[in-house]
């Protein structure tokens, strides 16, 4: 009996990191590159977020103009009422009354839409750069997977082939010495 065949060969120890040596190269790029893609996409969202609630803004500062159009022209309308019309005045106040705090509770009502709205950006802003941070350290993993990846990858397969060809010559011998 042989004392090679009670000690394993190493053959698919330099198989084993040839494999993980590939793995991690290809899983080096892979991973990170598809967070920065991840990342990129929710900026995009962020930047469309922002720019929707600009025209929010933009939508409520022509309300509040307009409602100190109608203010205004309540105002006047007050006036000319109670100056022409004594009797139907109440009637014409409480319609106008009426108008202008449909106009001002809806301002408001956009007016807190929009506050909750920027406080949702904030969140989504300090999310999008503590993602960011997180990118960065993929980097490091990036690169700590490349180097170690790329070391057991060429160390593996040199050992393998070492050892292919000293198994291959070991076995020549053995089928010369058997002839």
């Amino acid at each position: 009996m042989e004392i090679s065949s009670f000690v394993p060969s190493t053959d698919n120890l330099y198989k084993f990191l040839f494999v993980i040596g590939t793995f991690m190269v290809v899983f080096s790029y892979i991973y990170p590159l598809e967070k920065q893609q991840e990342l990129e996409l929710e900026l995009l969202l962020y930047n469309q977020q922002v720019e929707i609630l600009n025209n929010e803004i933009a939508d409520l500062k022509n309300d509040v103009e307009n409602l100190k159009k109608i203010s205004s022209l309540t105002l006047k309308k007050l006036e000319e009422t109670k100056k022409n019309e004594k009797n139907n005045a109440e009637k014409v106040i409480n319609e106008l009354q009426e108008d202008f705090n449909k106009a001002f509770n809806e301002v408001k009502r956009k007016g807190v839409e929009i506050n909750t709205k920027d406080i949702i950006l904030d969140y989504e802003k300090s999310r999008i750069e503590l993602l960011k941070k997180h990118i960065s350290s993929f980097s490091f993993i990036k690169w700590f997977f490349f180097i170690f990846g790329s070391i057991f990858l060429v160390f593996g397969l040199y050992k393998w082939f070492i050892i292919t060809r000293v198994a291959e010559k070991l076995n020549k011998q053995k089928l010369n010495n058997n002839n």
